[in-house]
Order: structure tokens, then sequence, then C-alpha cells
């Protein structure tokens, strides 16, 4: 393994701030629920009254410390950039590596987007990182499951199912369709894709995901 590929995988194991991120902010607002609140109300920088599309009724946004939030998810995603370029000498060269890269690569800016437009800041340019990241990027743990099928058949039936997890979550959230809750079901749609990179991380460091 050369230095080069485990300074990404370190990168990789590195994005489990985004769940210290996340729950840092939570411990901060008493009153959210990750049931019912969407993660991105974690990033509002000013509080008032919000509609939740779940109840169907408005409810006090008040994240005292969205900063820590939104400073983490862009990290997130600045790390998973890193760590896609870093470690890309380490999957099978060719033309559907290259276009796996790039759609998690696009789940990472996504993320980063989210971070930098939060919710109440300027909406399109936060929806877009979020369908990036979110919905794009699966695509990505579709194509390099593929690559990896025939090398690594378990690690690209985890793969896969990363992607397939997430993006049926994704459109089920996208759909209004909302089971065990709003904010359950965008969690469902958005850690599969961070558990991965940190998994991902130490099969590298690890030795037990080498090129074959």
């Amino acid at each position: 393994m050369t230095s080069q590929i485990r300074l990404g995988a370190i990168f990789w194991l590195l994005t489990i701030e985004f769940f210290l991120a996340q729950f840092i902010a939570q411990a901060a607002w008493p009153a959210y629920s990750m049931a019912l609140d969407d993660i991105s109300l974690l990033g509002v920088t000013t509080c008032g009254s919000y509609f939740n599309p779940a109840p169907g009724g408005t409810e006090l946004v008040c994240s005292p410390l969205s900063l820590v939030f939104n400073t983490g998810i862009v990290l997130n995603g600045a790390l998973v950039v890193l760590g896609i370029w870093f470690t890309r000498t380490l999957w099978p060269q060719g033309k559907l590596t290259v276009s796996a890269l790039w759609l998690l690569a696009l789940g990472g800016a996504g993320s980063m987007l989210v971070g930098i437009f939060p919710l109440n800041a300027v909406l399109p340019l936060h929806m877009l990182g979020a369908t990036l990241s979110l919905g794009i990027a699966c695509f990505g743990f579709f194509l390099l499951g593929a690559v990896l099928w025939r090398t690594h058949r378990p690690f690209a039936l985890y793969t896969i199912a990363t992607g397939a997890i997430a993006l049926v979550a994704f459109l089920l959230y996208v759909a209004g369709i909302y089971p065990f809750g709003r904010g359950t079901i965008e969690r469902v749609a958005a850690w599969p894709h961070t558990i991965w990179y940190i998994v991902t991380g130490f099969l590298i460091l690890s030795g037990d995901l080498t090129a074959k």
C-alpha cells in the first residue's frame, strides 16, 4: 500500500466527525427530534418558525451550535473528496471506475454546498447540495460495486447495498413518505454514505481491501 492510499483511507476514517458534529449540535437544542426533524435544521443560522411538512405544522427552530454542524458537514465533504483523490489508484482502472469516483466526488461536493449554504440562506444551492450528496452519489456506489464485483465480491455487495438503501430512502423522503418519521428516513438516506467511507477507510488501512 502506498502512503498516498493510506492517507486517503485516513481522510475517509475522519469522516466520523460528521456524526460528532450532528450530535454536538443536537445536544445544544433539547427540543430537536431526530425522528421528526430534518438534519439540515441543525444548520439553520437564525431562530424562527419553520414549516415541517411531516406533521403539517410550524415549529420553532433555533440551533445554537449551527456553526458546528455546518462546519462539520463542509469538512465531511472535503474529506470525502480528498479520500477519493488519494485512493484513486487502489481501484481497478477504467472508464467505469472514473465515472464511479466522479459521482462519489459530486456527493462530497454536495455536502460542502449544504454546509456553505444553510437551509435558511440560499435554498436552491442547499437543495442542489442535498440532491448531489443524498441522491447522485448513490449511483457512484452502484458503479463502484460493479467494478469490484469479480475481485471483491463481498465488498461489492456491501457497496451496492449502501447505494440501494440510501437511494430508496432518499426517494421516499422526496416523495413525502416518512416511515418512522421524516428525520428518520432522511438519516437512512444520509448515514450509510458516511458509514461506507469509515468502513472502507478501515478496510484499506487493515489490508483487507487491496488492489487485485
